[in-house]
């Protein structure tokens, strides 16, 4: 590799900037030319963590584009301006480009880069006259993908290049046909990248190999421990149209099901320079597979974690889904006002009277008086007052959290697990305000997990919450008469008062003793008095049930809550058990 090439490539950089604004700034690129293994396997990439662009002088001489370094450029910093723009775009694109793919998660990224590439270099070509055919038409020289086939020919349909510019094989008639409705596609969305992100990836679905073969030309990189901003709206939805049934982008589509109004390139950036689309025709198989309704489905953390895979995104995607939607109910976790601190204060010095404690008698003072101590006439004592010090500082009360995990409830990885998101809004709730929480996640007598101690870490405490036992159902009573007998030796932890909350079915009568060794008969009604922050057990069982479990648990709350109810419920509880003392 030559320095002339580093140095040609690198001045290439201001107009690559101008072609997106001439108030753009971004970091130089990386050009890279050793031998050193890269993170990436592709010409270029943009990392969305970095924000900043790589280029691998050696594949851009493998090849023999190292003489035109404004495209290829110009089209990395694309995907800082246009799409996905960062972490949470490619998020929501790759998402719309897994429900258009039905069942290939597996291509779902890649999908997600191709499509955005697509409306990168049509951008580039159409605005600022670039020829973005390079790099594709030295990819394709040895490529005999079908779907990387429909690709080209949409490049050529787009920027209206003769046949075979790109394309060097073979295109059937259907993928002639697909071609002309995508490049349709790609400007009706062109602003809209995430939404017209299912569509592609519904029609590139018909071409896709079973095996593996793909084709990677530039892409987004990341490699952060950032978690994408996603909402219901964003992850949650049916599949999207495929753009032959969309009248948006195939007016035939709409006439024939007598949509008024609904053709054209409604919102889209169409001058006209593409194919007219194809007709939807007789495409059953795509009707069969891509559907047409687009809500509805819900989103569980095992969704997420498809998701994250799909993006090769290594981070717990059951600990972002419960602690995005816990963070939307909130709420004030109640503080404790300790008493004002008295401190002593010295007064001055008075006659100690005969009848007064001797011990008060200050000798010091009654000797500077007069060396003859006349009782009752020369002694002296202090005059202290205790004044009232500045209040201190209100403490919140700790929370103490028990979810049962047995099987009766649902492995909150698997699907949404009702009880591990209404505590983990209590616990979020409580670490706002400087709480300190201790969960313990409980089924059978061996199976018992938790933070150990009271800890301020929401990582700790939400993945305690989530660890899943499916066993049989056996309170740990032993392990909470042991915090809360610890609690009432302290005289640290004895004014630091906490709350037991409990979170289960009809399993919590072992709570009370049932199946539990004689002597942890009235355990549970000891850490409670220990504790000084009240207990609270939430169950959802039936109105019987709750009579029966009221008459065992003395001074604990017992409330029935359906699982629906459990957030809501979760939200309301500071402010009903302390009402005016929530913070």
């Amino acid at each position: 590799m030559t320095d002339p090439l580093d140095e040609r490539w690198a001045a290439a950089w201001p107009e690559a900037l101008s072609c997106w604004g001439q108030a753009l700034r971004l970091s130089e690129p990386l050009l890279l030319t050793d031998e050193a293994t890269q993170p990436v396997d592709a010409l270029a990439w943009f990392s969305l963590d970095d924000v900043r662009a790589t280029i691998d002088l050696r594949r851009v001489v493998a090849l023999g584009i190292q003489d035109d370094p404004l495209p290829v450029l110009a089209h990395e910093i694309g995907h800082h301006v246009l799409a996905p723009a960062d972490l949470t775009g490619l998020a929501r694109t790759v998402q719309r480009c897994r429900l258009g793919l039905v069942d290939r998660d597996d291509r779902a990224a890649e999908m997600a880069n191709l499509w955005t590439d697509l409306l990168i270099n049509d951008r580039l070509t159409r605005q600022c006259g670039l020829d973005m055919t390079g790099p594709y038409r030295a990819a394709a020289a040895g490529a005999s993908v079908p779907y990387f086939t429909v690709y080209l020919r949409t490049c050529e349909v787009l920027w209206q290049l003769p046949r075979r510019t790109l394309t060097s094989g073979p295109v059937s008639a259907q993928q002639d046909t697909d071609a002309a409705l995508l490049a349709r596609h790609a400007r009706v969305f062109a602003r809209e990248f995430v939404e017209g992100a299912g569509g592609f990836a519904a029609l590139m679905r018909r071409w896709m190999p079973e095996d593996d073969a793909g084709v990677d030309v530039c892409r987004v990189h990341v490699d952060g421990d950032e978690a994408p901003e996603l909402d219901d709206g964003d992850l949650a939805g049916g599949v999207p149209l495929h753009p032959a049934l969309d009248p948006r982008v195939n007016p035939e589509a709409g006439r024939a099901e007598g949509s008024s109004g609904g053709g054209g390139s409604a919102g889209g950036d169409d001058d006209g320079s593409q194919e007219a689309a194809p007709s939807a025709g007789d495409d059953s198989d795509h009707r069969a597979r891509t559907g047409r309704g687009s809500g509805g489905q819900s989103f569980g953390p095992s969704d997420l974690a498809v998701l994250y895979g799909a993006m090769d995104l290594r981070r717990d995607a059951a600990l972002d889904w419960y602690v995005r939607r816990a963070s939307r109910h909130l709420v004030p976790f109640p503080r404790q006002a300790r008493p004002p601190a008295a401190e002593p204060e010295w007064q001055g010095m008075e006659t100690w009277d005969l009848g007064d404690d001797p011990a008060d008698i200050d000798w010091a003072a009654t000797m500077l008086r007069s060396t003859t101590v006349v009782p009752g006439v020369t002694t002296q004592r202090r005059v202290v007052e205790r004044a009232s010090g500045p209040e201190r500082e209100r403490r919140p009360v700790d929370l103490d959290l028990y979810v049962d995990s047995s099987g009766s409830m649902p492995d909150p990885r698997r699907s949404v697990s009702p009880a591990v998101l209404g505590g983990a809004v209590l616990v979020l709730s409580a670490l706002r305000v400087g709480a300190r929480v201790r969960v313990t996640s409980w089924a059978g007598p061996e199976q018992i997990s938790s933070t150990g101690d009271f800890v301020r870490d929401r990582t700790a405490a939400v993945l305690a919450l989530l660890t899943y036992h499916g066993g049989g159902t056996s309170f740990p009573l032993a392990q909470l008469a042991h915090a809360h007998r610890s609690r009432g030796r302290s005289p640290q932890t004895r004014e630091q008062t906490c709350h037991i909350a409990v979170i289960s079915d009809d399993g919590v009568r072992s709570m009370f003793g049932q199946g539990q060794p004689k002597e942890l008969a009235g355990a549970a009604h000891e850490a409670l008095a220990a504790a000084g922050g009240g207990g609270t057990l939430v169950l959802d069982v039936p109105e019987p049930v709750v009579d029966d479990t009221r008459e065992l648990a003395g001074d604990y709350e017992v409330v029935r809550v359906p699982p629906d109810d459990l957030v809501a419920f979760a939200r309301v509880m500071a402010r009903r058990s302390w009402g005016g003392a929530a913070a």
